[in-house]
């Protein structure tokens, strides 16, 4: 599909919706920078069938910001909105839409540097023993033991996008090794091998380090289950900072009980916010976090200058940077 086919006009005749509930972040500086753009907002999720048929938007920039079921359909069935910008990486609670009548594009790359940040963190803690001296802690115990070196330690990751090429960059420049596993396996400088989907098994059973940050798809729907978990090596420690339905939790539960796993980082969980009488909370060699590694000081206006960088091609008819596929899902 083309911009021509779905009839775009000068930037003086568009009209941009910002769906968010606290807009004044950064919607001066879209205005100042697209003065000829009409712009209008809509701050919670039950004005939007209103909003939507009030403004009738050919673009909207979309935020997902109640704790609540995102309004897909209201979206992908405005019959004026030619594209949908999303303000994250994540498309699945998008997917799918008529590729012939809406463009989608996502914010991927927008927190890469951060997430990439985070997952050394994490890395490196459960080297450490972080999540057990943390428990500890937690019951007051001084709970000495000898901590691993990661020196040599191969990391393994499910997925490679942006955050996926940051985080191999960041891990090679410390040291480690990469090996990468992803839908398309082309060859990259930044890993060290790359595997395809079939193969994860035999990738997996190799690494010191398994970390996801692949898009939630058909295919990697419950991905991480007991059988994966006990293809890998032993001891080994394992990241989440995907989605949370790649992963079943209850095994990778089992798997930290038993031993097998050594550790385990989870920035994402199945539900969120988790609730207090979820069994993660209890489980030992455990640490979690509040889907926070790509929520940074200032990143709602990055990923609005990110849509705003969109905007520029969009108004001359150029072609859109991070386009998704409804198809793939990323």
């Amino acid at each position: 599909m083309t911009k021509s086919t779905l009839k775009i006009g000068s930037d003086h005749e568009q009209r941009a919706l910002i769906f968010y509930d606290k807009p004044e972040e950064f919607l001066g500086d879209l205005k100042r920078r697209f003065p000829s753009v009409g712009f209008s907002t809509c701050k919670a999720y039950k004005d939007l069938p209103t909003c939507l048929a009030q403004v009738r938007p050919d673009i909207a920039l979309a935020y997902k910001f109640e704790p609540k079921p995102f309004p897909r359909q209201e979206f992908i069935t405005c019959s004026s909105l030619k594209w949908l910008s999303v303000a994250f990486a994540g498309v699945d609670h998008i997917v799918p839409w008529d590729e012939s009548r809406l463009i989608v594009t996502n914010a991927a790359g927008v927190a890469s540097t951060e997430m990439a940040q985070y997952a050394l963190a994490a890395i490196f803690g459960m080297f450490q023993g972080i999540p057990g001296f943390c428990r500890a802690q937690q019951e007051r115990r001084w709970a000495f033991r000898l901590v691993r070196s990661a020196k040599g330690a191969t990391v393994g990751l499910v997925g490679f996008g942006h955050a996926g090429k940051e985080i191999a960059r960041i891990c090679k420049a410390v040291g480690l090794r990469v090996v990468v596993c992803r839908a398309r396996p082309e060859s990259s400088p930044l890993a060290d091998e790359v595997y395809a989907f079939p193969d994860l098994k035999k990738m997996i059973a190799q690494c010191d380090v398994t970390l996801v940050c692949a898009a939630l798809t058909k295919e990697t729907k419950d991905l991480f289950d007991a059988e994966h978990f006990a293809a890998m090596k032993p001891g080994s420690y394992f990241v989440n900072m995907a989605r949370g339905s790649i992963v079943c939790e209850s095994d990778l539960i089992e798997a930290l009980q038993n031993g097998h796993l050594g550790a385990a980082v989870l920035d994402v969980t199945r539900r969120e916010p988790l609730p207090p009488d979820d069994p993660l909370w209890d489980t030992p060699n455990l640490l979690i976090t509040p889907h926070s590694s790509s929520e940074y000081v200032g990143w709602l206006r990055d990923a609005a200058m990110m849509f705003a960088d969109n905007l520029e091609r969009w108004l001359r008819n150029q072609p859109l940077e991070n386009r998704v596929s409804s198809q793939r899902g990323y």
